[in-house]
């Protein structure tokens, strides 16, 4: 897929050819995506929001399939990860460029986390040596300068045996294509420079991985919201005000799939929406090769 501003890598990936300059980046991040009150970390969510918002981690302990163990989260956001897994007995760390999403929402584990330049903090980790049973990486690479130094640093800080779970939207898709052929929204509608500067899709992300000494075990597709575009009466890039409506629309769907088939079911899904190149976020679980 050949878009304005974009070029694919030697990879596959698509990413951005003029990239922001690291200060630049972090100025944006610092006066505008994490304004207090304003930013990403905002939102009131529905009672079924808060559910589907357990999901992730549900899946997760299903996969690495561990009672107990050591969690790093990269990019810990709102905390809800972490939360859960606290709660199951996981001892539980955490770093991110801020930690007003973790303060709004769970402030009792503020003590569990760090904040700042996530490639230093990850550094920092592996001068020390410590390694965790789980590392958790959502939706982070698309927004780093450098996805393959990310990568990089999260190797060693997997323990033997040990798991990464690593989420990215999956843009670039057949899918989107077919929705921009059909009139659904226009060329690169999901381009969000400067929040995303890389790209992934069902075919690239596993290549990645793969290229930097990872094994992917499981690749899973989240709903592909997409579909939603090829329909007129629910195209939300045509018109705004029905994205909340097909939001709600996937949540209720993959919380039934959950409740009425259980993790199992959910899994057998995710993974056909990813063998079949669909999803709004891609999950790799990986094991260091």
């Amino acid at each position: 897929m050949a878009l304005e501003g974009l070029v694919t890598t030697a990879g596959g990936w698509l990413e951005v050819a003029d990239k922001p300059s690291p200060e630049a980046l972090a100025a944006y991040y610092n006066d505008k995506y994490y304004a207090a009150g304003r930013g990403q970390y905002a939102a009131a969510y529905s009672d079924d929001e808060l559910k589907h918002k357990q999901l992730a981690a549900a899946e997760a302990a299903h996969v690495c399939a561990r009672d107990r163990g050591r969690l790093l989260e990269v990019g810990f956001g709102e905390g809800f990860f972490l939360d859960w897994f606290a709660n199951a007995g996981w001892e539980v760390e955490g770093v991110d460029f801020t930690d007003e999403g973790l303060r709004a929402f769970f402030p009792h584990l503020l003590d569990r986390v760090q904040v700042g330049d996530a490639f230093a903090l990850l550094d920092s980790i592996i001068q020390r040596g410590e390694t965790f049973d789980l590392v958790v990486c959502n939706n982070v690479i698309e927004h780093v300068l450098d996805p393959e130094g990310l990568l990089a640093r999260l190797k060693p800080i997997v323990a033997p045996g040990g798991l990464l779970r690593l989420a990215a939207p999956n843009d670039g898709s057949w899918l989107q294509e077919e929705v921009v052929e059909r009139g659904g929204a226009d060329a690169g509608f999901f381009v969000a420079v400067p929040d995303h500067l890389s790209y992934f899709n069902a075919d690239s992300l596993p290549r990645l991985l793969q290229a930097n000494g990872w094994t992917v075990a499981d690749l899973l597709g989240e709903f592909p919201i997409d579909i939603f575009l090829l329909n007129p009466d629910t195209a939300y890039t045509r018109d705004r005000t029905k994205g909340r409506a097909c939001h709600l629309a996937r949540v209720a769907f993959e919380l039934g799939l959950w409740q009425r088939r259980g993790l199992e079911g959910v899994l057998a899904y995710r993974r056909g929406c990813a063998a079949a190149g669909v999803g709004r976020n891609l999950i790799a679980y990986a094991h260091r090769a």
